[in-house]
Parts: C-alpha cells; structure tokens; sequence
C-alpha cells in the first residue's frame, strides 16, 4: 500500500498532497495557512498538515513526487534564450537556478522538519503536464481516456495532448514556449486592467457584457493550424523576447504585463485597472472569450484525431477554470463525458505527481474515482466552541442545523455554511461557502456590495440537486466540481434571477447524495419550502484566500454582512 507525499512549489497555487494506495487522503494549497492568495514558495504548512491527516512521518511514505521537471527541457529554454532575450546571461542563471531548487526539495523538507536528509524517500519528479493530465485522469475512475493539459507555461510547455489507457499515460503532442492559450488569455486580461495573479475569471465574466466583434483581429494574433494545433503571433506579446517570469516577493505572485506595443496600436490603448469600462472593453473581453472556445474546440479535434476510439476526456490545466469555454469543448460533440478535476490549476500538479508516482510503485493497485473536493482540514466540535467562546458571540447548537439555515435562506439571510473538510481547489463546494437565495434579484448586488466586495457585474454560481439538473439547466452532464457554466433553461430564468448571468448561464455545482450528502440535505431542506432545488454558492471568503479554520470563518462574518454563520452545528445569528 504505497503512501506519497506530492508537492506543487517554488511556483503559485503552492500545494501539498498525500496519496495512499491510489486514493487522495489529503490536499490542501499554502494560501490556506499563510491567507496569501494564491501563495507562491514551499508549501511546508500544507506539507506538515497532510502527514498529520494521513497519520504518517515523512520517513515513512515510499516517495516524495513534484509536478515538475524542469531538466527535461532546460537546453531547449537556453536556446531560446540565447536567440532572442536581452540579459540573456540573466535569464540563464534563473533557470539554472529554478532547476537547482527542485534538486534541493528532500535538504529543504529536512530542514524545516528537523530530520536527516538522507532518512527521507527518494524525490521523483513528474513534468508538470503529466502531472496536470494524472491528476484528472487517475483520480477519473476512467480505464481509458484522452487527456488534455493547457496553460500558461509549465516545464516550457504550454498544453499537452495524450492518452490513458488502464493507468498509464502517454504523451501524444506538446505546444512548448512560446504558444500558449494560457498566456494569450492572462495578455488580454491584463490589457484590461486586471494585473493580480488569478484575475483570467474576472475577463470571463465580464465577456458576457460585451459582442465578441474583435474575433478576426484576435486571429492574427493566435493562429489555428489546419490539422494541427496553433501558433502566436510573436509580435502582439512581450514573452517571446524578455521571457515570462514569475515574480513572487513575499510568497504574492505576479507576472509583469506581457501585452507589447503591437497589442496597443490594434486595440489602442490598455485599460487603466480604476477606469469604468468602455464598450471597447467588454467587446474585447467576448472576443478573447470566443477565441478560446474556438481553439480550444480546434484542440480538442487534433486530440480527437490522435486518439479517435476515445469517447472520454480528462482535462486540466489552469485554462480549464474557464467553465464557460469547458462547455463549447463538451458541446463539441467530441466526447461523451468530460472529466475535470476540483483542482486543475497548478496546486492540483501536487495530486497528480503524487498519484502518477504511486501508480508507478503499484502499477496493479486501485484508481478510485474522486467524488469529492472536500480534502482540506477539519475542525472537531470542542475546537469550534472554543473559537465562539474566545469570540464573544452569541451562539446555539442546533438539532437541526440543515433545516434552520435553509429557513433563513428562504426568507432572504445570508449564511456562512462551515461544515466538514475545506475543498482543494478553487472552488465552494459546499465545506466552505456563502449561502443566499437564488430567486431573490437583489441578492447579486447585496452579495457584491456587501459581503463579497468585488465588481457588480461578477455573477453567482449555483448548488443544485443533481436529481434535479435537467429540469433547470440546457444540460445532461454533471458538474460536481463548478467546472460548466451552462445555459438556464429559458423558461426558468426569472424563478432564479440571483444566479443567472447576463448571457443566460450560470455556473453550477450538480450535488450528489452519495458524493455530498450533507449539503444534498441542505438544498432538499431549501426545495421543501421554496419549490427551488438549488441555492447561491460563493466561497466564504472577502478578497482573501477562503476561511479554513473557525476562527476566520468568525472574523468574515464579523467584517461583512453575513447574517448568519453555520458552524457544524453551531449557529450564530445577527
């Protein structure tokens, strides 16, 4: 029964996985323990809590596996490098450097858990594509299956076309540096005025505001190769030249702009990040919106092309956050199902490494299917009755904890819900969310203004009975992990306007007793009294990385207007 340790570091979304025996006991991103979002550096808070969760000293785990590689491709960057980037002396030492860091992973974890270096397993390191396309595929339940990563960069790689077949993967075709879908989507998102690190969802959400009448100028600037995959034009982006290079001061990521002056004369000039939106903007937002679902419908057929008996696909990387562009690729009609894990961005390399190094230990051990997201910590009740007390707030333990908060949702509350292990990933699914009515049209703009404090036209996902899916929404396919955001049905659009988006969509979560039983209970205690089979969910957090322990779960709903907060049991009223 092999036991691995899996990491996601020196890069964002820092990470810390365990694995055992095929099945993921534990995950957990840095940003949950140092509240820095997207958090970049050495997980080793995820690290210390995924070993106290699996019971384990790190001595003990046959290996320690890391989503990336970057010796495999390091000729091919210095090459680069010396064709075209200033400084390139610079730029040499850097990455000589980042190799450096990965080969120093096992002296760094004995350090800081006061162990002798050569008392811990050995390090393995998976290319972080592969280990994109092992953490949907291995945690799949699927025998066979085509498997796709796309990003920005990772291991000077920017997307990976492959194939699963009974555990094993294998690399089909890669797009290396510097094409990348990834990075043409953060270019435009920049250009618009949204420079933090994870910003690419604000552009997607906006893009429903705006007609995407910039498409055929966007397609000079990313080229679909017939028959293969795509190409940048170099011209309209910065990378090509200076390189990308992630700066993380203080464990806050950040990737200077990368939109270069070609970009501005096209398009004029970038938006300044204060500045109201103009209809040029969110024209250009739909544009860049549709390009993607275009290319990436363009890479789905190559995939399909190379692997033609395949009628599933595993899908990760950081671009498959973009929930509207995963339903243009599953409405392509390429693939029966689509499977994309909780975590597809780089935090989710630490499953994937870890799960493709155990699956190399014991090629013949179990693939269970990851049914749910919700692999973070816990807290047990003496521990939250110690944080309310330390509070100062009035609390009760409830008998009926599901049936009071969908009461309080019905007549229009807004609920922090903290209940069992926080989600890996970045979605609320349910063990850390913010609850609301969706049939109420003034809970978008209280929720925004009020409690989430972000731009008004940001929509609302939704939690909906997976019994119920069909009846609400223009799809049949389940979406556990948020990963679609798919059409309301015409006819049942006023009954939920809180989470239907200006376009007609919503993203939403399908909730499956046997996978989620205790928010299932929830929202069938909310269809009892509304007739609605679905609720808001937003992640519990307000421009931080979201709540882990009680007590920051107490301290959010302190500062916003939440009106209610669920804790296991414990309920707290205004």
């Amino acid at each position: 029964m092999p036991t691995v340790l899996g990491l996601n570091c020196f890069h964002a979304n820092a990470s810390a996985a365990l694995v055992r025996d095929g099945a993921v006991v534990a995950a957990v991103e840095e940003e949950r323990f140092n509240r820095i979002k997207h958090a970049a550096g050495f997980p080793i808070e995820a690290v210390r809590w995924c070993l106290r969760q699996g019971g384990v000293d790190l001595r003990e785990v046959d290996a320690i596996a890391v989503g990336a590689k970057p010796i495999d491709h390091v000729q091919e960057e210095i090459l680069q490098i010396l064709s075209g980037r200033p400084n390139y002396s610079r730029q040499i030492q850097k990455r000589m450097d980042a190799v450096a860091k990965f080969r120093d992973v096992r002296a760094l974890l004995a350090r800081e858990l006061g162990l002798a270096r050569d008392a811990l397993p050995r390090l393995e390191e998976v290319p972080h594509h592969q280990a994109h396309v092992a953490s949907a595929y291995l945690a799949s339940g699927f025998d066979r299956a085509a498997l796709l990563s796309v990003d920005g960069f990772g291991d000077f790689c920017s997307t990976l076309l492959g194939r699963g077949a009974d555990g094993d993967v294998e690399v089909l075709e890669v797009v290396r540096f510097p094409h990348s879908l990834g990075i043409l989507y953060t270019m435009v998102t920049q250009f618009l005025g949204f420079s933090k690190w994870g910003d690419e969802g604000k552009v997607m959400g906006l893009a429903a505001l705006g007609q995407p009448v910039y498409v055929d100028r966007l397609r000079q600037v990313v080229k679909l190769v017939p028959g293969g995959l795509f190409e940048l034009d170099p011209s309209y982006f910065t990378h090509p030249v200076y390189g990308l290079d992630m700066i993380w001061e203080d464990r806050v990521p950040h990737i200077d702009d990368t939109f270069s002056e070609r970009m501005i004369e096209v398009f004029g000039p970038p938006r300044h990040r204060y500045a109201p939106f103009t209809v040029r903007d969110k024209d250009l937002a739909a544009s860049a919106q549709a390009l993607l679902e275009e290319a990436l419908v363009h890479v789905g057929r190559r995939l399909k092309a190379l692997v033609p008996d395949a009628t599933r696909l595993c899908y990760a990387g950081g671009v498959a956050l973009n929930c509207v562009a995963n339903v243009a690729l599953r409405r392509a009609g390429l693939f029966e199902e689509v499977f994309v894990p909780p975590a597809p961005t780089d935090a989710g390399t630490a499953v994937g490494a870890a799960l493709a190094v155990c699956r190399k230990i014991a090629p013949a051990g179990p693939r269970p299917r990851l049914l749910s997201a919700q692999l973070g910590p816990s807290y047990a009740a003496a521990e939250i009755e110690r944080a309310l007390e330390g509070s100062g707030l009035f609390y009760v333990r409830s008998p009926r904890i599901h049936e009071e908060v969908a009461e309080l949702l019905a007549q229009g509350r807004v609920v922090g819900w903290f209940r069992g292990r926080a989600e890996f990933g970045p979605r609320a699914l349910g063990g850390r969310s913010i609850l609301a009515d969706p049939r109420r049209p003034e809970m978008r703009e209280i929720m925004n203004a009020r409690v989430k404090f972000r731009e008004p036209y940001r929509p609302f996902a939704a939690s909906i009975l997976a019994e119920r899916q069909v009846e609400w929404f223009d799809v049949d396919w389940p979406s556990p992990f948020m990963s679609f955001a798919a059409p309301v049905r015409a006819d049942k659009r006023r009954e939920i306007p809180a989470v239907v988006h200006q376009d007609g969509s919503c993203r939403f979560q399908s909730v499956a007793r046997e996978a989620n039983p205790d928010l299932h209970q929830l929202v069938s205690a909310f269809a009892e009294r509304t007739g609605v089979p679905m609720i808001l969910n937003t992640s519990f957090n307000e421009n931080e990385p979201i709540v882990c322990t009680p007590e920051e779960a107490i301290d959010c709903f302190s500062s916003t207007k939440i009106d209610a907060l669920a804790l296991e049991d414990f309920l707290i009223k205004r």
